[in-house]
């Protein structure tokens, strides 16, 4: 059974020297949702990819206290990416059946009013929102207990934020969640907890309103 995801001393620097993480921890409970706020080069981004993506950097990732080598962690993580992955010139209908996804899984996409309409359409006519919907659908739809989502309300239309909030938390039991996104009021509404990543470090806050002292502001 899954307890628990956690991340200790992870630090990683670019080929010029330049330190972007630096020592973060990060532990999260099953069925939390955790917001990642930064500003634009913080290191978000690189967070994610040095979870799933990079091979370089320090650190260690644990499962439910178990340590676990980076190498095998990212079979047990469902990655959303921050730009778009998916082949754009294959159709809607063809990524769903190529995609490693249950039968059941991929009959629930097909039957998704919003994809649905668009299954004979090729994935480059696709509206921004269409095709991040699209793509967050497949990615929570695989069998892994990590899901990070790089940017997954960006320059989509709200019925789409409204949609994907819903398909997390009705997939949050037993599961845990790590999102990063500028939209914060959609921060706001779906993560349980939130911590700020600052000068390559993470700082837990008690509320987002605690960003106000950071210079951010948001409705």
């Amino acid at each position: 059974m899954f307890e628990s995801f956690t991340i200790e001393n992870l630090s990683f620097q670019y080929s010029d020297g330049s330190q972007i993480l630096q020592n973060i921890f990060l532990k999260v409970q099953e069925g939390e949702i955790v917001g990642i706020i930064g500003r634009n080069g913080a290191g978000k981004s690189t967070f994610f990819k040095s979870l799933t993506v990079y091979n370089e950097g320090l650190g260690s990732t644990f499962i439910n206290d178990v340590y676990v080598p980076k190498k095998k962690l990212i079979k047990n993580i469902a990655y959303l990416p921050q730009y778009t992955f998916l082949p754009k010139e294959k159709s809607v209908k063809y990524i769903l059946n190529m995609f490693p996804i249950s039968k059941d899984k991929k009959q629930e996409i097909l039957s998704e009013e919003r994809i649905h309409p668009l299954l004979k359409q090729k994935f480059a006519y696709l509206s921004g929102g269409e095709k991040r919907y699209l793509e967050f659908l497949l990615i929570n739809s695989l069998q892994k207990n990590i899901r990070i989502l790089d940017e997954p309300f960006s320059e989509i239309e709200p019925i789409y934020e409204h949609k994907i909030c819903e398909h997390i938390r009705n997939n949050q039991k037993g599961n845990v969640y790590i999102i990063t996104d500028h939209k914060l009021p959609v921060i706001k509404e779906i993560c349980t907890r939130v911590v700020m990543l600052i000068n390559g470090e993470c700082i837990e806050l008690s509320d987002i309103s605690e960003l106000a002292k950071y210079g951010y502001a948001f409705n």
